[in-house]
């Protein structure tokens, strides 16, 4: 019976999935006001070189099968942990220190770096190689590997003692440790959702405030307009590392703050991005970072749920080899981190349309916020290199967790044809 409520909630949730996709993919295709936005978008989408829309259709088909060897590269390692000893070599040596806690940090820290040591070929694929084939990185590979190393310690300092917490929690709540499990880890999303703009972003790229006055202005007169309160514009310098454009207003409970990147700067007009910022601002005033941190937790505390039946099926028959005899040991860390991401590889068309849900929301909000909707038109063919402008029903479904260039882009002669 313990089963029964996760999986009615996991179909209720793909039921969902496609009622909005289909619900955002319902369009207008009459004549408004002498404007047809249906002809406008093709006109526009056929601007695109066939070349460009090829390499881009072929960027983005490779990376749906980068979701699946992602997925297989982490069941290598969790097995590499689990069945080939790694969690054994571990434990000899952290099990050798005194106390709970600094025992199970140390098991974290090995594990974090074997785990990033493995999974590094992949790494290497995905993030440098592949970027550097389809021409959208700018970085060399001694450059590229730092940046990916600071990610990495950055990612240790902050998860390691957040699991030392999270494992002392287990043992003190017993049974119910999936419960507290959920919670602590939407509470641990909420606050790096409040440090990050301050002191996490800083650390990959320097922030410095627009110099061009006349642009600052006009977006800090829209963001006065739209209730974001800010005193400053900030670009920072990502085009050392991609060429990919931008924009962001970041920030929970005070610490809110505009950017964009100087890729954005230097090849987009004030009318482009003013229309990026404004979509931007509809994250921030649709208060977006609370509504998916909330469905989000939804879905981490389902997610224990299903977790908490799996370790105790999975202990029950592999426990003697493992070295595991509850959830409670810090060696079910590397079956916790394969199943989380299992399920959440199961769940990508549900996370995907959730995201794509708000994205539509922000755009919307977008173009009543900043009235360019030529400009938020041109900007998304400007970033149509790596995004299939018009994929299939389902793979906007499975795949896509914004809308796809051909909707937003419809979306905005729609709008320019009613106002």
């Amino acid at each position: 019976m313990l089963m029964k409520t996760p999986i009615i909630l996991f179909f209720c949730l793909l039921g969902l999935t496609v009622a909005c996709a289909q619900t955002n993919q319902t369009i207008s295709s009459h004549i408004i006001n002498h404007i047809d936005p249906e002809k406008v978008t093709t006109q526009l989408i056929n601007t695109i070189p066939s070349s460009a829309r090829a390499k881009a259709n072929n960027y983005c088909e490779g990376g749906y099968w980068l979701l699946l060897w992602n997925m297989v590269c982490a069941a290598i390692i969790a097995g590499l942990f689990l069945f080939g000893g790694l969690n054994k070599y571990i434990l000899k040596r952290s099990g050798k220190i005194k106390g709970t806690n600094l025992s199970n940090f140390v098991f974290i820290i090995f594990y974090f770096l074997l785990f990033f040591l493995l999974s590094l070929p992949l790494d290497i694929y995905q993030n440098f190689i592949r970027e550097h084939q389809y021409g959208f990185s700018n970085q060399g590979f001694v450059q590229w590997f730092l940046n990916d190393l600071i990610t990495f310690l950055v990612e240790l300092i902050i998860a390691a003692p957040f699991l030392v917490l999270v494992y002392a929690i287990f043992r003190k709540t017993r049974e119910n440790w999936w419960v507290w499990g959920a919670v602590i880890s939407i509470i641990f999303i909420i606050g790096i959702i409040i440090i990050y703009p301050v002191f996490i972003a800083p650390i990959f790229n320097q922030y410095t405030p627009l110099k061009n006055g006349a642009l600052k202005d006009q977006i800090l007169s829209m963001a006065r307009a739209n209730r974001v309160n800010v005193d400053d514009v900030y670009v920072y310098n990502e085009s050392q590392q991609t060429k990919v454009f931008n924009a962001e207003v970041t920030g929970f409970a005070g610490t809110a703050r505009i950017s964009l990147n100087d890729n954005m700067l230097n090849h987009c007009t004030n009318n482009e991005i003013k229309a990026a910022l404004a979509h931007e601002m509809g994250h921030y005033v649709l208060r977006h970072l609370f509504v998916l941190t909330m469905e989000y937790g939804l879905l981490i505390m389902l997610g224990f749920k299903l977790i908490q039946w799996s370790v105790i099926k999975l202990i029950n028959k592999y426990g003697d080899k493992w070295k595991m005899n509850s959830i409670q040991d810090i060696t079910s860390l590397p079956l916790i981190v394969f199943l989380f991401t299992f399920y959440f590889f199961i769940l990508t068309p549900v996370t995907n349309s959730i995201t794509r849900v708000v994205e539509i929301e922000a755009d919307n909000y977008g173009l009543n916020a900043a009235r360019q909707p030529d400009a938020f038109a041109s900007l998304m063919l400007k970033s149509a290199d790596n995004h299939k402008v018009d994929p299939g029903y389902w793979e906007e479904i499975i795949f896509f967790d914004h809308p796809c260039r051909k909707q937003r882009i419809l979306s905005a002669m729609i709008w320019k044809a009613e106002n």
